[in-house]
């Protein structure tokens, strides 16, 4: 086979149909693989982050504008089982944790209602946060955790410096 296309030269308008359709195509496929990696810090996990990210966020401090609603993704691997968790979300304003609510307070159900989850799994925690049009603008750390409900231990605690803007 010499590795030509039988179908070579298309007829009218069927070249462009196929490039828009692989443009699309890589577009979707360019859009999940660039999520940027977000500026975090670990705060006391007992798992191992491996990955802190946001689709909505186009630098590693991510600019939260007021009256939008932001994914963030925290990925993990748990140093042992996991059977229950609580997810929490806390805005350290001047060293002070203020909480902040979540959708989705089971931990288990932002996991994609993984649980059991087992020691060494990788699973990403998916939260949506709103940013209420109330919120003052300013510099701050978002401070996300997931719970062991079973231990009252910290499984993720993890630091993310955002920027709230108008």
């Amino acid at each position: 086979s010499s590795g030509i296309n039988a179908e070579w030269p298309l007829r009218p308008g069927q070249s462009n149909l196929r490039m828009r359709v692989s443009a699309v195509i890589l577009a979707v496929l360019v859009s999940m693989t660039l999520a940027i990696d977000l500026t975090h810090k670990d705060c006391g996990s007992s798992a191992t982050i491996t990955k802190v990210f946001s689709p909505d966020c186009e630098d590693q401090v991510c600019r939260l504008k007021k009256g939008h609603t932001y994914n963030m993704k925290i990925s993990f691997k748990p140093n042992g089982e996991v059977t229950a968790m609580k997810a929490k979300l806390y805005g350290v304003i001047a060293g002070i944790p203020v909480p902040f609510p979540l959708p989705v307070q089971d931990g288990c159900e932002a996991c994609e209602n993984t649980c059991p989850i087992e020691e060494g799994t990788e699973v990403t925690m998916t939260e949506s946060l709103k940013v209420e049009p109330s919120y003052p603008a300013l510099k701050l750390t978002s401070r996300w955790k997931l719970q062991d409900e079973s231990a009252n231990g910290d499984i993720v605690c993890v630091e993310i410096p955002v920027v709230i803007v108008n």
